[in-house]
Parts: C-alpha cells; sequence; structure tokens
C-alpha cells in the first residue's frame, strides 16, 4: 500500500461537535492517529502515546479511499479530521477528501463541510489549505509541558489566520495558562472575534471545576468561550 494512501486511523463515528466555533453541529469524526507533540493533559493520549496505549490495538490502517466512502455513507453534512495531528499524515488527507469530493459529486450531492483540528505547528499543504472550510487551531500553552519553540510555529499560526476561515482555541487549566494565552493573542495579532477560551478538562469534574474562571477570562477580554459538551452528555466515553 503506497505511502501516500495509507490512513492510520484511532477512531472515527458520528456525534455533534462538542466544542468550538461549531458547537452542536451533527458531524462524522475521524480520530487520525500519531502527533508531533505529546501534551501532558492531553485526552486522547490513546491516538499517539504508544509507550502508554498498543499500537496494534488502537491504530487501524486503511486507505485514503477506503475512508472516502465510509464518509459518503455516514457523514451528516459535515467532517471533521481530528487527532493526534492529521497534519502528520496530510499527503493521504488531501487524497482521501479528494476522493470524497468526487464521490459526492458523482451523486449529485452537497460537498460536506470541512473541519480540521491541528495544533497549529504544521505547515498545510497548499491543496489542503483551499479546500478547508474551518480551521480549528489550538495552540498549546506552557502547561502543555511542551517547549515554547515546539508548540509555538507563529509563521504557520499566520498561514491560518490569513485564510479567514480560522478560529483560534486556547485551552486554559489555570491562570497562568489565561496569561499566556491572552500574550500570545496579542504578539500573534490573532482576530479576536475568532478566538475561543476553553476549559482544560479530562472529566466532568474538571470542567465543572474549571469552566466558571474560563468563561469570567473569556469576558475579562472580551473573547469568545468554549464549553465542552461532549463531556457533558457523554461524559468523554470514546466514539462520542
Amino acid at each position: 500500500m503506497p505511502a501516500s494512501t495509507r490512513l492510520l486511523l484511532s477512531e472515527r463515528f458520528v456525534s455533534i461537535q462538542g466544542e468550538g466555533a461549531s458547537v452542536g453541529e451533527p458531524a462524522a469524526f475521524v480520530r487520525l492517529a500519531r502527533c508531533n507533540l505529546a501534551c501532558s493533559w492531553c485526552d486522547t493520549p490513546y491516538s499517539w502515546d504508544f509507550e502508554r496505549y498498543s499500537f496494534e490495538e488502537e491504530v487501524e490502517t486503511t486507505t485514503a479511499l477506503e475512508v472516502a466512502e465510509w464518509l459518503v455513507d455516514n457523514a451528516p453534512g459535515r467532517v471533521i479530521w481530528t487527532g493526534g495531528e492529521p497534519l502528520v499524515q496530510q499527503k493521504a488527507l488531501v487524497k482521501a477528501i479528494g476522493a470524497l469530493d468526487e464521490r459526492r459529486r458523482a451523486r449529485g450531492a452537497r460537498l460536506d463541510v470541512l473541519e480540521v483540528e491541528t495544533n497549529g505547528t504544521v505547515p498545510p499543504l497548499p491543496a489542503l489549505l483551499e479546500r478547508i472550510d474551518q480551521w480549528n487551531v489550538s495552540p498549546k500553552l506552557q502547561g502543555s509541558g511542551e517547549p515554547e519553540d515546539r508548540r509555538i510555529v507563529a509563521p504557520v499560526l499566520a498561514t491560518f489566520a490569513a485564510t479567514g476561515r480560522a478560529y483560534f482555541k486556547f485551552v486554559l487549566a489555570d491562570e497562568a495558562d489565561e496569561r499566556e494565552a491572552l500574550d500570545w493573542i496579542g504578539r500573534l495579532d490573532l482576530p479576536r472575534e475568532r478566538v475561543l477560551l476553553m476549559p482544560a478538562a479530562a472529566t466532568l469534574d474538571q470542567l465543572r471545576e474549571r469552566s466558571p474562571w474560563v468563561a469570567a477570562a473569556a469576558l475579562r477580554a472580551r473573547l469568545r468561550f468554549s464549553g465542552r459538551l461532549h463531556l457533558e452528555l457523554f461524559g468523554g466515553r470514546r466514539g462520542t
């Protein structure tokens, strides 16, 4: 199987978007395996941390075409490519999206709205940058445990901002994260109407503890607040 057509999948399912700018929208989620970062609070470590999780048990190796066929049959009009870090596999991702668009057109159906969730450190290919309808970019903060030169890549973030189709979501675990997020928003000159603050939370208890002060921080800064609806509804259960 040529590497350019092979996709390493962590999971795929149909649910509603639980966070960010399109919260509440029905969507098909395709979670790609592997990530170029290793954030300490990541809520999907099974997609990349193969020291703690079994690659053979957690990862399905399939083709871009097979994933496109699954989406044709299952996507409710919106597809969210997530991870891990989906841009680690972006050559195969471009092929999957091309096959999906081709089959939708052949059926006379509307093309799906495509979102990509990314940490904003990997430069997107031009073909991918042009086709994606919404970029959900989540720059990582010091609390992630990653060094600054790995987690913040200003030219890549500027590329996403220039599309006019990117939202920037900062995940806050404490007040130090709040201060750093506001600093980066200013230094990177991010469009404030497209910036969201969201509590870091792997459990419903964490979400309920942190949401009030993150909402207050968003209000003070005149930024959008994002909850985590999937935690509220499903408790963070995988495949939801």
